[in-house]
């Protein structure tokens, strides 16, 4: 299973999607200064409570170990930080200079996060290091969803969990279609200054895999006792897995 073509909703479409990597961590180098704050805006605050609820589903041991892929500015390590403790471990990786920035300025304060720049498709880990990992609204800008699946697989300890969450292609909240792909961009180019970035990350969500496919990506990954489950009335979807005993 792979990710669905993206050629005409990349950040530049003449590029071609053998080079959405690098386009896309170009955009996320764009707009790293705003992205906090808009992603506040356009999803009316409601993200938090989408995350926070991530968080809780990779039941994380006090003390514990947890790898944050595609961590961004580094938001949803504040959640992460209560649920290991001072004694746990926090890792954050993501491939855009600018995004870690952020994240760096706002975790200083914290010794035990770790924050790298690094590939989710070949994750500078090995086998069996973090009691769980997760991923939020990156998910659908790799190069190869199975990948990066598998790739989270291998670094959890057997018996630890892994997350996802993103949004879905089959919003049932009356408009969502509507605003994804005609109000979303426009806010990004008022308040951003980049329309195609929001652009890309409105439409982009209409050709990421739908939750029943998530649920088998994670499947085929290796993962068991998967569960996916939708929120904001289709808006947003959650997949969790547990790596086998």
């Amino acid at each position: 299973m792979s990710n669905r073509p993206l050629s005409s909703v990349l950040p530049n479409p003449e590029q071609g999607e053998a080079n959405k990597a690098a386009q896309v961590q170009d955009m996320f180098n764009r707009i790293a200064g705003t992205y906090d704050s808009l992603n506040t805006c356009i999803s009316m605050g409601f993200h938090k409570q989408w995350k926070k609820l991530a968080c809780q589903k990779l039941q994380l041991p006090a003390g514990g170990a947890v790898l944050d892929i595609c961590t961004g500015t580094g938001d949803l390590i504040d959640l992460l930080l209560p649920l290991v403790g001072p004694t746990g471990q926090v890792e954050g990786l993501d491939f855009s200079e600018k995004m870690l920035a952020v994240a760096r300025h706002r975790l200083a304060r914290h010794p035990n996060v770790t924050l790298v720049q690094g590939d989710a498709l070949a994750l500078p880990y090995p086998d069996n290091t973090f009691d769980g990992a997760i991923i939020s609204f990156g998910l659908r800008n790799v190069t190869s969803i199975p990948q990066a699946l598998a790739e989270m697989q291998r670094v959890i300890k057997p018996g630890g969990r892994m997350v996802n969450l993103d949004t879905c292609p089959t919003p049932k909240l009356p408009g969502m279609a509507f605003y994804f792909s005609k109000i979303m961009p426009i806010i990004g180019g008022l308040f951003a200054q980049d329309p195609q970035a929001y652009r890309y990350l409105s439409e982009s969500t209409l050709h990421f895999l739908t939750p029943s496919e998530l649920k088998a990506a994670f499947e085929q990954a290796g993962c068991v006792q998967v569960e996916s489950q939708t929120l904001m009335l289709g808006s947003v979807s959650l997949q969790v897995g547990q790596k086998p005993l």
